[in-house]
């Protein structure tokens, strides 16, 4: 494929993941009755548009963001109106603000689970890729190929089990259950001390296959798999305001569409599963990312409505709307500012410019 392809395709998967999260809002809101004037997928001017139920839906020119309108956020609504959203109960709007991030949790379940269980991914086999010259399981007579399925007897069937096994053995020499071929025999093996490593070692290293899951094993290790993915984003969050040099921890619009389109890439350039696996990988990164980093408790994400309900909970009295409009602006433009001096950034890094 093309460059201008590759590129489309990174802008489908970062469309699809703001998509997913716009509608999470829209379907909480209509679920809690409340009135969405318009839904828009993109910033700045529109592409397409059209009419529906009484909402105006549509498409912006910029695939950095999106919106539900809903009624009473406009100056020139009356705040009368039984429609407008500020006069609504605390839970529904906390409903409809925590929707959009849960919604891209979820889409990163999906997509995990798709990758795991129609995919595939690359896990550990009992499988030897191969032997170290000169290693005493060289000298054994062990071979490239071959599947070790016992240590000392016991069955094992993943190269967990077996490594692990073997390992439990310490220094003494082991009995391995070799399958070379359908051929099933035991192979006493030595071994020998690795200093940089600190334990004995054969000299063999497993190979890897890709191996699809069952649906509910998919489910079960997407869910560690997404979890390990949150804590790392949580240890990166940490160090953007513990290192110098933030600006360089993150990347804009532009930068991520540059950074999946040369992942993509190299991928499909070793083969078509190979690029499925990445934008998977890709999808599931960008729609964790999308709803956590709309979580923080920053004036114009959701984390920054939910701070406002909060207070409005304890206090018992809403914020006015002139000041949540006033506190929502600033944060916007704070966050416009900061998407224009990330993409700049990028921009000057993809000219090959350090900066």
């Amino acid at each position: 494929m093309s460059t201008i392809l590759y590129v489309l395709l990174a802008l489908v998967v970062l469309g699809v993941c703001i998509f997913v999260h716009e509608l999470g809002h829209y379907l909480a809101a209509r679920a809690c009755g409340l009135t969405v004037l318009e839904f828009a997928i993109g910033m700045g001017p529109k592409i397409a548009s059209w009419r529906k139920n009484d909402i105006d839906y549509s498409i912006r020119a910029f695939p950095v963001g999106g919106f539900c309108a809903f009624a009473g956020e406009s100056p020139d609504d009356e705040l009368d109106d039984p429609r407008n959203i500020n006069l609504q109960p605390a839970w529904k709007r906390l409903t409809m603000t925590l929707a959009g991030p849960l919604m891209n949790f979820v889409l990163a379940l999906v997509m995990a689970v798709m990758l795991m269980a129609a995919v595939g991914e690359y896990v550990l086999v009992n499988r030897i890729e191969s032997v170290t010259e000169n290693s005493p399981a060289a000298l054994a007579g062990i071979q490239p190929g071959d599947a070790i399925v016992g240590v000392d007897g016991a069955r094992f069937n993943t190269a967990e089990e077996v490594s692990q096994a073997i390992g439990n053995t310490g220094e003494r020499d082991v009995t391995l259950t070799v399958d070379r071929g359908g051929a099933v025999f035991d192979q006493s093996v030595a071994k020998q001390y690795d200093q940089e490593r600190g334990r004995y070692l054969m000299g063999v290293t497993f190979g890897v296959e890709r191996v699809r899951m069952s649906f509910f094993k998919a489910v079960g290790n997407s869910f560690s798999y997404c979890g390990e993915l949150l804590r790392t984003m949580f240890q990166t969050l940490k160090g953007m305001f513990t290192q110098k040099d933030v600006l360089d921890q993150v990347a804009g619009p532009v930068g991520t569409v540059s950074i999946m389109t040369e992942y993509a890439k190299q991928s499909f350039s070793q083969s078509f599963a190979e690029g499925v696996t990445m934008v998977l990988n890709l999808a599931v990164i960008i729609s964790m990312n999308l709803g956590l980093m709309n979580l923080l408790p920053l004036p114009a994400l959701d984390g920054g409505r939910v701070v406002l309900l909060a207070v409005e909970a304890v206090s018992g009295k809403h914020l006015s709307r002139k000041h949540e409009a006033i506190v929502h602006f600033v944060g916007l433009v704070v966050l416009m500012g900061l998407i224009v001096v990330l993409t700049g950034r990028d921009i000057l890094r993809i000219f090959g410019v350090n900066v």
